[in-house]
């Protein structure tokens, strides 16, 4: 046996860049799991995921059930894959489920697990601070990515990262380092490391109202919301009563601070903002409905004397 049958199961475009990895490399893709489409738009048109519409365009049978049930496990033995591949899915697998493929079910999971199970790892480790965060793929059990690690890989997380580029390292890294795992488990020649259960944080899922920005926060605490909440939900404050969203910032410790929220100075064609503790320095942002523009485009468009973000 030198590839293998494939069961793939993901949703989002993080998802998909998995999926092409998968299709492209010597390994079959024989069907897809992904959820269901979603009306969406005036039109209420049907809005595929990512994963579907690469799995249509190749040609490869897909399953789109709203849970995982005792008809999706029969229609899995059907197929009888040797594997099920499992990549930001969204729905839970049942032990029934996971126990038909040959090698089981793994998991693609953005963290270095144990830190940050759960539903926004990239985000949460941006708005935490982390350093150093990673690839972990591991066999899959009932309960929340606390399965056994086959292999992890780490990245490095910059103070410029937002979770949009961190996910692109995600990508980069993480497709190469699938495939060199698939390859491990057909030469069988891989090791199960257990997670310690004491070490797991959790990653909660992001909600809309989280994006509104405290000027009251230290400046760096601000920064890394900006740069966890890019490109969703977009951190956002108002100025004037307008909504203004803030895209990309950077920020700086101060010996004396102003009012949180007022506006220092616009040095550099940069808008600096006081915060609690430290400057908070602005670099993209976006008026309500309108397009991203840098801090410079702002200034020139917008009367910011004497202003105050609240």
């Amino acid at each position: 046996m030198n590839k293998l049958k494939i069961v793939f199961a993901g949703t989002p475009r993080f998802a998909e860049s998995y999926l092409t990895s998968l299709i492209e490399s010597k390994h079959d893709v024989v069907c897809v799991f992904t959820q269901p489409s979603k009306r969406s738009g005036r039109g209420l048109k049907f809005k595929h995921s990512p994963v579907r519409n690469t799995a249509e365009k190749n040609s490869i049978d897909i399953r789109q059930p709203e849970k995982i049930t005792i008809k999706e496990t029969d229609a899995l033995t059907e197929i009888n894959p040797d594997i099920v591949i499992v990549v930001a899915y969204g729905l839970m697998l049942t032990n029934e489920f996971m126990s038909v493929p040959r090698f089981g079910c793994i998991n693609v999971h953005p963290s270095l697990l144990p830190r940050w199970r759960g539903a926004a790892p990239i985000q949460r480790a941006i708005e935490a601070g982390d350093k150093l965060s990673g690839i972990t793929i591991m066999k899959m059990i009932e309960k929340l990515d606390a399965g056994d690690i086959i292999y992890q890989e780490p990245v490095k997380i910059d103070d410029c990262d937002s979770s949009s580029s961190l996910h692109n390292k995600f990508i980069d890294i993480g497709t190469d380092t699938l495939l060199l795992t698939l390859d491990s488990i057909l030469e069988n020649n891989f090791m199960l490391h257990p997670q310690d259960n004491s070490l797991a944080t959790y990653a909660k899922k992001i909600k809309k109202e989280e994006a509104v920005i405290n000027w009251e926060n230290n400046a760096e605490m601000i920064h890394k919301k900006i740069m966890a909440f890019n490109s969703w939900p977009i951190a956002e404050t108002t100025l004037s009563g307008e909504r203004v969203r803030i895209h990309d910032s950077e920020f700086e410790k101060l010996n004396i601070n102003g009012i949180p929220g007022s506006i220092k100075s616009l040095k550099n064609n940069l808008i600096e903002v006081f915060t609690k503790d430290g400057l908070l320095i602005i670099k993209k942002l976006q008026k309500n409905n309108s397009k991203i523009i840098s801090s410079e485009d702002f200034i020139n468009s917008t009367d910011l004397k004497g202003k105050k973000f609240e």
